[in-house]
């Protein structure tokens, strides 16, 4: 069986958590991070550990059933001998607000690291470039 390039196993995470993402599949989501996981948000909170993203998405589906987020990967640069790499890419979301939809779309980075044969995400850090409320 042919092992696919790490950058390649990357992009096929990716579309992992993008298909848990949208199938509100939080477990799916969380099987991804590290426990010391952490995330930079759009609108600069912080979030510490693996475990404290999951329950932040499980609040958003529950909060919001139209909520949705994905991610496309640009560059991915991997330094095999360290087993980390790093993800470039853009991102959209749209969330519900009190003034209705709130359309998202910006730029991320994403630093991998490989634990235990498998890559998982270690930080993330997101910023939004366009902000827009839908009619």
């Amino acid at each position: 069986m042919d092992v696919l390039p790490a950058h390649e196993q990357i992009r096929t995470a990716r579309d992992a958590i993008n298909r848990a993402i949208d199938a509100r599949d939080v477990a799916g989501i969380a099987a991804y991070l590290l426990p010391t996981y952490h995330v930079v948000t759009a609108r600069s909170m912080h979030r510490d550990g693996g475990e404290a993203s999951a329950k932040s998405w499980a609040a958003l589906f529950a909060r919001d059933s139209n909520a949705n987020h994905s991610l496309t990967p640009d560059e991915i640069h991997v330094n095999d001998a360290w087993g980390m790499a790093q993800e470039h890419g853009r991102w959209t979301a749209t969330i519900s607000t009190k003034d209705g939809p709130l359309e998202l779309a910006g730029v991320y980075a994403a630093k991998w690291h490989l634990a235990s044969g498998e890559w998982r995400l270690e930080a993330e850090i997101f910023t939004p470039l366009n902000v827009e409320h839908l009619k």
